[in-house]
């Protein structure tokens, strides 16, 4: 009976062991939660205080390069990409082969590896970047089978399931290419479960929260996150990088005012992160709301911004505001800029792109009109509107956009049947024309009909909306139209 204990004894120390060289103590969770608050080079002196008092948590490298990688998201030039990727090697030289039995040690290096995909990807190393996010998928479903019920390790199972069913276009080719498979459904459960669990771990909990909001945004639906953002914990929703999520969702669903209240409460000083994603987003928001101070921070964000992405986007918000109070001129200047400079990975730099690209001059009121709809000014949307209506440009553009305006605010009064006068208006005259106001109005009847519980109608215009879709329109509708129609045939084929 000795004996058997005094095994068991000794596998619980080896055990224990093992584990201990992943430790997520004190001084990690603290540097998650500076982390989390966008405190990110305190995140950094604090691992490395844990470093020196336990020299081998080499959970210390893998968050060390999470606060790198946070960093280099927000802001970053090619120089700093680089030391990014030789860090990443330097740091998986100390990792590798090292407590290999330990859970942790897949888990962490698949999640670096998808990092150094991320970047790879965002910098034009497309191949090489989706062959370190294969390895990461390897890692992940490998720990998996080693480990089913490591909780941490469903983290990049939900993520994957997400981000494989709503790949960007230009790597779309991957999913087939390695084979992998995705259900969206299924990893936004995952990611559900996994912060229940860890609902109780001080900073682990917080990133936990953020990886739900990043399902939302992948895709494209930021009101499904929209009460989540409003419920969370105290001591995760006062968190920076919580606040401005907050405000952001509220941002994309037209809660404009309720995003300005929630920025109003942040410390854009906390750091030279939080004060640039601060600019971006105070920006934008002030301009949905017609302010004038909107183009000050948008100044401000581009000012500081050192890399490529989003600099299309925010030059062109920047001409808007110039376009708003009548400079046509400056507007034009800025239009130029947004075509020859910045980048297109991101989504909204294609959009801005898109929109620099008008072979028409805007309509000032029509302008004004679809900034106040999308920030949920309804009253301020109707005098704007009625402005135009006064003075109303002739031109097939302008009509298509007004009646798309129109069907969008009736449909935010539930006026179901005047939305559909207006948006099969748009697509009628709209269809053959290369503008997105025709694919966007079928994608609207197509929801009005699904509302209505009509889904073979539904299903029939987000078809339409597909197939009026071009790679140069917003990409969200293209993607929408598709989803659309495939839940209306899984609807349908669950009625009787």
């Amino acid at each position: 009976m000795k004996r058997v204990l005094l095994v068991w004894l000794i596998f619980l120390i080896a055990f224990n062991a093992v584990r201990a060289q992943y430790q997520v103590n004190n001084n990690i969770q603290s540097a998650w939660m500076l982390l989390m608050d966008l405190k990110i080079d305190e995140a950094k002196q604090l691992l490395q205080k844990e470093l020196a008092q336990h020299p081998e948590n080499y959970y210390v490298y893998y968050l060390d390069q999470t606060c790198d990688a946070y960093g280099l998201l927000i802001n970053s030039d090619d120089k700093e990409y680089e030391a990014f990727l030789d860090n990443f090697e330097a740091k998986r030289k100390i990792m590798d082969g090292k407590y290999e039995d330990s859970p942790y040690y897949l888990f962490c290096k698949s999640e670096m590896d998808l990092q150094v995909a991320v970047f790879k990807i965002i910098h034009g190393s497309q191949f090489s970047g989706m062959k370190n996010a294969y390895n990461a998928y390897r890692e992940v479903y490998q720990n998996l089978e080693m480990y089913p019920d490591f909780k941490p390790g469903r983290k990049l199972d939900g993520f994957f399931n997400v981000a494989m069913s709503n790949m960007p276009p230009f790597v779309k080719w991957a999913v087939s290419f390695f084979g992998v498979t995705s259900d969206f459904d299924y990893g936004v459960k995952l990611l559900d479960s996994l912060y229940q669990t860890q609902k109780n771990i001080r900073g682990i909990n917080a990133e936990a929260a953020l990886f739900i909001i990043f399902t939302a945004k992948i895709n494209k639906t930021p009101e499904m996150v929209y009460r989540f953002t409003q419920t969370l914990d105290t001591n995760i929703r006062n968190l920076y990088i919580h606040q401005y999520f907050r405000a952001n969702i509220a941002y994309r669903t037209g809660h404009n005012e309720q995003a300005l209240t929630t920025l109003h409460e942040l410390d854009s000083n906390n750091s030279a992160y939080a004060n640039l994603i601060y600019n971006y987003l105070k920006g934008k928001v002030l301009l949905r709301k017609l302010d004038e101070d909107a183009a000050k921070y948008i100044n401000n964000y581009l000012a500081h911004l050192k890399k490529p992405e989003y600099y299309k986007e925010m030059t062109y918000n920047l001409a808007l505001t110039y376009l708003i109070k009548g400079n046509r001129e400056k507007y034009h200047t800025l239009c130029r800029e947004v075509i020859n400079n910045g980048n297109e990975i991101n989504e909204r730099d294609r959009e801005a792109l898109y929109d620099a690209s008008l072979d028409y001059e805007p309509d000032i009121e029509l302008a004004k009109a679809r900034l106040l709809l999308d920030g949920g000014y309804l009253n301020r949307f109707k005098r704007a509107i009625k402005s135009y209506e006064d003075e109303h440009k002739t031109g097939l553009p302008y009509q298509l956009e007004y009646n798309l305006l129109m069907g969008r605010f009736e449909i935010k009064q539930n006026h179901f049947e005047q939305a559909k006068s207006y948006l099969e208006w748009v697509l009628s005259h709209g269809a053959d024309e290369d503008y997105y106001f025709a694919c966007a109005a079928a994608l609207y009847l197509g929801n009005i009909y699904e509302k209505q519980g009509l889904y073979e109608k539904a299903k029939s215009f987000y078809k339409q909306s597909s197939g009026l879709y071009d790679s140069d329109y917003y990409e969200y509708l293209g993607d929408k139209a598709d989803k659309g129609v495939a839940r209306m045939k899984k609807l349908l084929e669950k009625s009787p």
